[in-house]
């Protein structure tokens, strides 16, 4: 693998990180904007390793701390990209926005914002980027594709094994639940009459249920070939903006992580797991 590869994944994350932060500062989601001043505990080891250092503390009621935050996160990714253009200094901007992404992801989804699953790309491509061996690179680099589709079949396979999927009224009781806060404070609203809709034909938004759920096991695909990959990533798209318009659920900075179906090294293009 020669650096060009490796310049033009750093170049194509810059580009969705950036577009992703827009839209993000447009609805208000950055972490100055939301200006939080609570915090609730997540049930698993890291994150209450995390929790002693007492940065989700400190930034409590803390203007500064948000902007200063804000600006080394939203910073890192055209340091390194600067770094690997360059050629200088690559690992240690690479460390840098690890140590950055992990402290600020880890926080930010502490407070009432949003699910830190929704921001695992911002905790793996930092790891890609440590390494300044070819080969390396690029096994990280399948390791996340890889990832990206487990990600979507784990979700199909859940349905399965809560029995969800062998229920009529499921989806009904989810948009039920999911929007209880819109159907209470906005009954007039169009997109909370057509939630209604969906929630009173409970046929039709099984429909959608199993079509999701289809959509999300079509993604076993990817084990085995490389063939449909332009496939999936429609699919994802689609997956992204529907999921978003029926569920209110913006799982856009999941993006980063189908760069792998998008940005390919004519190495590894027709193959599995063997990149040499």
């Amino acid at each position: 693998m020669n650096s060009s590869f490796k310049y033009r994944v750093i170049k194509a994350y810059c580009i969705v990180f950036y577009a992703l932060m827009i839209y993000k500062w447009l609805n208000g989601f950055l972490l100055y904007q939301l200006q939080p001043s609570f915090f609730y505990t997540r049930q698993d080891l890291a994150t209450w390793v995390f929790m002693q250092t007492g940065l989700h503390q400190w930034l409590l009621n803390n203007p500064f701390g948000w902007i200063l935050f804000d600006a080394l996160f939203y910073i890192s990714p055209f340091l390194l990209f600067l770094a690997n253009k360059t050629k200088k200094l690559e690992t240690p901007a690479a460390i840098a926005m690890l140590v950055i992404n992990w402290c600020y992801v880890q926080c930010y989804t502490l407070y009432p914002s949003n699910s830190i699953e929704g921001h695992t790309a911002w905790l793996l491509f930092p790891f890609i980027f440590l390494t300044r061996q070819g080969q390396t690179f690029l096994l990280l680099y399948e390791a996340v594709r890889y990832f990206f589709l487990y990600f979507f079949v784990s979700a199909a396979i859940w349905k399965f094994a809560q029995g969800g999927i062998f229920h009529v009224h499921e989806m009904s009781g989810i948009l039920l639940y999911q929007h209880q806060q819109l159907l209470t404070n906005s009954p007039d609203y169009w997109h909370t009459r057509f939630i209604l809709y969906l929630i009173q034909h409970r046929f039709l938004s099984y429909t959608l249920y199993l079509s999701a759920t289809i959509l999300e096991l079509l993604f076993i695909v990817g084990f085995f070939t490389k063939k449909y990959d332009r496939m999936l990533l429609i699919l994802f798209i689609i997956f992204l903006i529907a999921d978003n318009f029926i569920m209110r659920i913006p799982y856009f900075e999941v993006a980063a992580l189908a760069l792998p179906l998008f940005i390919k090294n004519k190495i590894t293009a027709n193959t599995n797991i063997r990149i040499y």
